[in-house]
């Protein structure tokens, strides 16, 4: 299992390194998605969830339409977040840059929140314990961790195993244990601290049969139901099954009764800059060990 585990984040932190480069003023979303996703498959790794694209004030559940033409300006702030896996055993993993080069320090109060973090787990320690580490590490950089984000444990197959890693302190937690695979992101930010819905959904992910009436969402979910389980898709791995308007139609109805989730974009709550940092690791005896090490 850990070998497994190791592969995958093996390949993450490779196809994160090389997507990165590919951020620069001009390029389109689109191109870098595919570009990290085809390079996952010839890696040996097939994607967990659908390349995260997230620009400025949106902090995740961006992934480019295939009719996607927007581009990266120079000074944008970029989330790349990642997931990869092999059989099943799943890597996390994100970086936050801004175009065109330069350093910023909200992408430090994020990325030092996910050091400090990180030197805490250990068997024994309380989900609660890490949440408040992020946030005090955020907030004694001048900022403010995004309270209703949070990290996640990774089971095979899983890409939300249950256990969630808060990015603020909370009443209560749960403790973690030898040989749980975390993925630990704290998100910071100059805005409210808060993200909201936004109206649209371009990730999805199965969730059962329902009784539908169109045949384009019948096929749909026959579709998504082979091909990525219970991992998230994009609306664009399935462009090319339907033209727009019934692919639009069909998905609408999918989540209408509930037989796929929509992932909906997720922005700050005062349109605020948000910088992500994340990394997968996998909890020993005397700490854990970063399978996405870079």
């Amino acid at each position: 299992m850990q070998e497994q585990y190791e592969k995958a984040g093996k390949i993450a932190v490779e196809v994160v390194e090389e997507g990165l480069k590919k951020i620069t003023p001009g390029a389109k979303l689109l191109d870098v998605a595919n570009f990290v996703e085809e390079l996952a498959v010839q890696k040996g790794a097939k994607p967990a969830f659908p390349c995260n694209i997230s620009v400025n004030d949106i902090a995740a559940h961006y992934s480019p339409q295939a009719w996607d033409e927007s581009t990266f300006k120079k000074g944008d702030l970029v989330k790349l977040d990642i997931g990869v896996h092999v059989d099943g055993y799943i890597a996390d993993i994100a970086k936050s840059i801004i175009v065109g080069g330069g350093s910023n320090k909200l992408i430090k109060a994020a990325e030092k929140a996910l050091e400090n973090v990180i030197e805490l787990v250990k068997p024994g320690v309380l989900t609660s314990e890490l949440g408040e580490v992020v946030e005090n590490t955020i907030k004694d950089m001048g900022y403010l961790p995004i309270s209703n984000l949070t990290g996640h444990m990774l089971k095979r197959w899983n890409l939300h195993g249950g256990v969630l890693i808060p990015n603020i302190k909370t009443r209560h937690g749960d403790v973690i244990n030898e040989g749980d695979v975390l993925a630990i992101e704290p998100f910071a930010t100059n805005g409210a601290g808060r993200v909201v819905d936004d109206a649209n959904a371009i990730i999805f992910r199965y969730l059962c049969d329902r009784p539908l009436r169109m045949k384009e969402a019948r096929d749909i979910l026959q579709h998504v139901k082979t091909n990525y389980g219970d991992l998230p898709f994009a609306e664009r791995w399935i462009s090319n099954l339907m033209p727009r308007f019934k692919l639009n139609q069909a998905l609408r109805q999918l989540a209408y009764s509930q037989a796929i989730y929509a992932y909906h974009i997720l922005r700050e709550k005062e349109r605020g800059m948000v910088a992500q940092a994340e990394h997968t690791v996998i909890v020993s005896k005397e700490g854990c060990k970063i399978t996405t090490k870079i």
